[in-house]
């Protein structure tokens, strides 16, 4: 398992709602109902090998794309400081071929990011199933 695909299962492996779910490198697809699935995918805006948001994709499976959303890190945790430079948008970066955070987050980070994507995705929800809150 690469470094990319640690972070998404760190961030959305447990979830309850998303069911079915598989992990290949910066993407994590899974089931939520029996017509629709969730593609969320780790992306950069802007300056390559800087990942420093993630794409979500609703997918109706006959109907193609109903909603994309882009999460950006420092909209959810916040920019991040450094000792006494200014503060930075949260990313992965790659140096050298080797990916990590730019400066490391908490375990709180990933889940407060886990939790507001997967609050937005318990929208597209079949009802039937019911709903416990946040990251299921």
């Amino acid at each position: 398992m690469n470094f990319y695909e640690k972070e998404m299962r760190d961030l959305f492996g447990n979830s309850e709602l998303l069911q079915d779910a598989h992990f290949c490198g910066k993407t994590c697809l899974a089931r939520l109902d029996e017509d629709l699935r969730v593609k969320l995918q780790l992306t950069t805006t802007g300056i390559i090998d800087q990942y420093d948001a993630i794409k979500l994709s609703i997918i109706n499976r006959t109907d193609g794309v109903v909603d994309q959303q882009l999460f950006h890190f420092s909209d959810i945790i916040g920019k991040q400081l450094r000792n006494g430079r200014d503060a930075i948008k949260p990313h992965i970066w790659e140096y050298d071929g080797k990916p990590s955070w730019y400066l490391p987050i908490t375990q709180a980070n990933r889940t407060q990011i886990a939790d507001t994507i997967l609050d937005y995705v318990g929208m597209y929800q079949d009802e039937s199933i019911g709903m416990t809150g946040p990251g299921m």
